[in-house]
């Protein structure tokens, strides 16, 4: 297997179209854990994800590339928490706007940038859920 960040920067190429040369400006900032599906989608596995950010100059956008990701925009923060809220009614998760592991990463960027309070009911609890094995 690859490192962390020579996996991500594979990513961003392939995902994104993201130049190696901006994609190595990223930070290493957390990781994340979770339990997700195993590929036959027959049984539960735990999983980690290591989190990067990555500051791009103002109006780049990036570029689906391998046809993954339909498209990328812009998003106010308070507009993403409303995203994240928004209750998936499909079995099939169809009607969901991301992967579940995504919203994963996207609630661990709102907490390290201060959009969640942790005056909110429940801080802690998000906090342990996001950074503990299970």
């Amino acid at each position: 297997g690859m490192l962390p960040r020579e996996a991500m920067v594979m990513e961003c190429a392939e995902e994104a179209g993201i130049p190696n040369d901006l994609a190595n400006t990223m930070k290493p900032v957390s990781a994340v854990s979770y339990t997700g599906f195993n590929d036959d989608e027959w049984g539960l596995k735990p999983d980690q994800l290591f989190c990067f950010d990555l500051e791009v100059p103002i109006g780049y956008t990036p570029v689906p590339v391998d046809g993954e990701v339909q498209r990328f925009r812009k998003v106010p923060l308070p507009e993403l928490v409303e995203m994240l809220a928004v209750e998936v009614t499909q079995e099939d998760d169809s009607d969901n706007l991301w992967k579940p592991n995504t919203g994963v990463v996207l609630i661990d960027f709102l907490v390290r940038h201060g959009a969640i309070d942790a005056n909110e009911a429940g801080y802690l609890e998000l906090l342990h859920g996001l950074r503990s094995r299970t």
